[in-house]
């Protein structure tokens, strides 16, 4: 099983990404309309719902072996690309955004990602 603080960790990251895309979202809510809003809100979302679904797939196994954790991190990529290609499509679609804001929203949560996980997690 995965350790215990990098689910944590996850969660951590996790939750300062939806400060951080909900503070972005209400700035551009109150400055642009709700278009923008509505646009940081759903980037946001796009690539921190994929990740917490990933990160929960991959701590639940139940195999200590190296070839099952490795086997579940690379099942836990494919599941969060495939999950992000499905709503990417999906909102580009049927959705009315900006989609340079999206594109913003996306880009600011994935950096996110990188900065919580290389503070919150332990690598050792």
């Amino acid at each position: 099983m995965l350790n215990n603080g990098w689910l944590k960790g996850s969660i951590v990251a996790f939750l300062c990404q939806l400060i951080i895309v909900t503070v972005f979202a209400s700035f551009l809510y109150h400055t642009q309309g709700e278009i923008a809003g509505i646009s940081a809100i759903l980037g946001g979302l796009v690539y921190c719902g994929p990740m917490l679904l990933a990160n929960l797939f991959m701590s639940k196994s139940s195999d200590t072996s190296a070839k099952a954790v490795v086997a579940r991190a690379y099942l836990g990529t494919i599941y969060k690309m495939a999950v992000s290609v499905c709503l990417f499509i999906y909102i580009f679609k049927y959705m009315s955004i900006n989609i340079a804001i999206f594109i913003a929203a996306y880009v600011i949560t994935l950096l996110t990602q990188y900065a919580t996980s290389y503070v919150f997690l332990n690598r050792n």
